[in-house]
């Protein structure tokens, strides 16, 4: 059965925090006000996937406004969209569910007329980044750190 990708809506906030906390892995977890943010700031480009009436996956995007000329002429775009966040509950990873929310998100992006797509991904999730390469993106930098 395949979930249904849906707009998130205000009473999906306690199982999108949850998925959240439990699954990203990036620097900084998501909020309460941050998911609220979410909505109230991109709530055509915040979805959420829902199998038997259970949230088990998330997207957040956003239209990148201050994109330099420069570089929207280096990239050859019109407008650039950004994947600021994905989840995907762990048992129901590697059944096409993250694909569909990023095809559905792509979808929103195309109708703003947003043209290239951006995201950062950690290093240690080689999951993520195989899908997004098998999606079409490339590698453009590594983000680094050291502590001293």
């Amino acid at each position: 059965m395949d979930p249904a990708i849906r707009r998130y809506e205000k009473n999906d906030g306690v199982a999108v925090l949850e998925l959240s906390q439990k699954y990203t892995s990036w620097d900084s977890t998501p909020t309460e006000a941050d998911i609220q943010g979410f909505y109230s700031s991109e709530p055509d480009f915040f979805l959420v996937a829902e199998l038997n009436r259970r949230i088990v996956g998330f997207i957040f995007g956003r239209e990148s406004k201050n994109v330099p000329d420069e570089v929207l002429r280096r990239w050859r775009s019109a407008k650039v969209g950004s994947v600021e966040i994905l989840a995907v509950e762990e048992r129901y990873r590697r059944r096409g569910i993250a694909t569909l929310l990023l095809n559905r998100l792509f979808i929103g992006f195309r109708e703003r007329r947003i043209d290239t797509v951006t995201l950062s991904v950690p290093a240690d999730e080689r999951g993520a980044k195989e899908l997004y390469d098998k999606l079409g993106f490339e590698t453009r930098g590594y983000f680094m750190k050291k502590r001293l």
